[in-house]
């Protein structure tokens, strides 16, 4: 696999280019209060110039980075998607496709980065989850100079300062988990001194923030953050309490909903309907209705895409997770690629909203994660130097 020659792109501009994409990206949610702004803000900044970069790294020869058979079921999962449009109620179209698109892209451009800028790629998502945590801080000490401390975060209507958008609180905790982890995952790589302290001050507050939108599905990431602390010690099997512990947590934040209501079509689902925040289209009997959202990846799936579209999704996972057990990698080299996925799956369980659109908070904590653990198996020949 050639490298791609050399362009503006490389070293700092690379570096700097990246660092704000990536604070758009984490922090985007607290800052836009139109999600169409962000989406166009996110499409001329990253979205449409990562497409270029990608186009022509797999011209130059880089094929692999797309044509790999670890990417399979996510390319039937998302084929399975669109052709759920043909049976959909209501369909929006031109969401879902730009939403593949735009998975498609940054699925193939996380791999470029970690074959080629391993290292600019690590500190760029280190710095950008840094950016999320000073702008989070910020909505904590706003939200609290109006409301008492027993309100949690985004449960009451506040008016922040700099006019910062109100959010639900479920995209609120789907935007910082991946920064918070990531943060963890640098800081215990580059130690607890200097640039590192920073990053575990930062993941520090990203637990808070996480605990103050809501408490359980805040000790559920604490706990999932101590049973990955404990894997590195000498007693690994100590990390089953706090991760049994997480799980328990995880159930007890989720939303309660009649789940009969979502498995009407259970086989292959009533298609990608124009699914809001709120609520999802349904059939009873002849009737179309509005149901409450489930707030739960796993029900949305069944619901839109039925049991084949669940078993897609899970196999989109369980592909490169068994590669990278069949390499018996480290899992706490590179941590960063890595560390978000369960945190996410769990947040996706707990507090999910919307399956497959534009990025959105969501993302945080279902493609992103995806994306960065698609990355992690795109290595180099042992032919080539360090990446940089």
């Amino acid at each position: 696999m050639p490298p791609l020659p050399p362009n503006i792109m490389q070293g700092r501009w690379l570096r700097w280019w990246l660092t704000l994409s990536f604070a758009v990206m984490f922090s985007g949610v607290f800052l836009f209060s139109s999600r169409i702004g962000l989406l166009n803000v996110l499409d001329v900044l990253f979205f449409l110039p990562g497409l270029t970069l990608l186009t022509r790294a797999v011209v130059s020869g880089d094929h692999r980075l797309m044509t790999s058979p670890f990417l399979v079921p996510l390319y039937l999962l998302l084929a399975w998607a669109l052709l759920s449009l043909a049976w959909a109620e209501e369909p929006n179209s031109s969401r879902t496709v730009r939403g593949v698109v735009q998975i498609v892209v940054i699925v193939g451009l996380f791999r470029w980065l970690h074959l080629y800028f391993r290292n600019t790629f690590k500190q760029a998502m280190a710095n950008g989850a840094l950016c999320a945590v000073i702008v989070s801080s910020i909505v904590m000490v706003s939200y609290y100079t109006t409301q008492p401390f027993s309100s949690p975060l985004f449960s009451e209507p506040a008016n922040l300062i700099f006019r910062m958008p109100s959010l639900d609180p479920s995209l609120a905790l789907m935007a910082m988990v991946a920064p918070t982890f990531i943060l963890l995952a640098q800081g215990m790589e580059e130690g607890a001194s200097g640039k590192g302290a920073r990053r575990l001050v930062g993941a520090g507050v990203g637990f808070v923030f996480l605990c103050l939108a809501s408490l359980p599905l805040g000790l559920m990431c604490i706990m999932l953050a101590v049973a990955w602390l404990l894997t590195r010690s000498s007693r690994r099997w100590l990390s089953l309490i706090p991760l049994a512990a997480a799980f328990y947590l995880m159930v007890q934040g989720g939303h309660s909903v009649a789940v009969n209501n979502y498995f009407a079509h259970p086989l292959i689902g009533n298609g990608l309907n124009h699914e809001t925040l709120n609520g999802v289209l349904a059939y009873n009997g002849s009737h179309l209705q509005t149901l409450a959202h489930p707030r739960n990846i796993f029900l949305l799936l069944i619901h839109g895409l039925g049991l084949v579209g669940l078993v897609l999704f899970i196999a989109s996972w369980v592909s490169p997770l068994t590669a990278l057990l069949q390499r018996q990698i480290n899992w706490h080299d590179s941590a960063a690629y890595t560390i978000a996925v369960l945190p996410g799956l769990c947040m996706a369980y707990a507090a999910g909203a919307y399956l497959l659109v534009p990025f959105h908070a969501s993302w945080l904590s279902l493609w992103l994660p995806l994306a960065l653990l698609l990355a992690r198996l795109s290595e180099r020949p042992s032919i080539h130097p360090n990446s940089r």
